[in-house]
């Protein structure tokens, strides 16, 4: 009957074939979609084991434990347990403007590394001030020249606040690229500066 309709009305085998190519590329996109959001999931998780794996590493801090973990790992670590006791707190930002700046800079290092993983315009996508300022003020501090110029561009590029800066994708993917190569080929020495710089103020991470 189909096959006959379609003899007689060729305009109806058009109908048809738009709604059978709508159908697959709808779900194309379905399938897109819930690829999306399951990747989304899974990367949460592994951040939230990742996380809770880190408090237990370092529930308790020695100094032998500041000095036998590797740079990044113990930055990551250390902000981590700051984090858990800002969380206990009633008032977190209260809580955050009362750390020092040896817990303050690590903190927001931290953050960094975390929310930069992929990429590090990852990190200004889901944080703002006052921890992107602070930050910044860690990078510039801790970092050498050429890492510490290309946060500085992308901090001014996502800072709303800076209205003589625009944001362009390209860009952005070039300095994200030129970032995660310096931080591969410095390997431990990328942070090297930061754990030196704990070390030597031990006594403010020690629990």
């Amino acid at each position: 009957m189909i096959i006959q309709s379609i003899k007689e009305y060729p305009g109806l085998y058009l109908i048809l074939l738009a709604a059978v190519v709508g159908c697959g590329v709808l779900w194309g996109l379905a399938l897109r979609a819930s690829r999306k959001r399951r990747g989304k999931r899974d990367a949460l998780i592994a951040q939230l084991e990742r996380e809770a794996a880190l408090r237990r590493e370092f529930a308790g801090v020695t100094r032998e434990k500041l000095i036998d973990t590797p740079a990044e790992r113990l930055v990551e670590g250390l902000c981590v347990c700051i984090q858990a006791r800002l969380e206990e707190q009633k008032d977190m930002r209260e809580a955050y403007d009362a750390l020092t700046e040896h817990e303050r800079l690590v903190y927001a290092l931290g953050y960094v590394i975390q929310d930069g993983r992929e990429n590090l315009s990852g990190f200004f996508k889901v944080n703002g001030p006052p921890l992107t300022d602070d930050a910044l003020e860690a990078v510039l501090r801790f970092l050498d020249e050429g890492a510490a110029g290309i946060f500085q561009r992308e901090f001014r590029a996502f800072d709303e606040r800076n209205e003589t800066v625009s944001l362009v994708r390209e860009i952005i993917d070039s300095l994200d690229a030129e970032w995660a190569r310096l931080r591969e080929e410095a390997g431990e020495a990328f942070y090297g500066e930061v754990k030196e710089f704990i070390l030597a103020n031990s006594g403010a991470f020690l629990l």
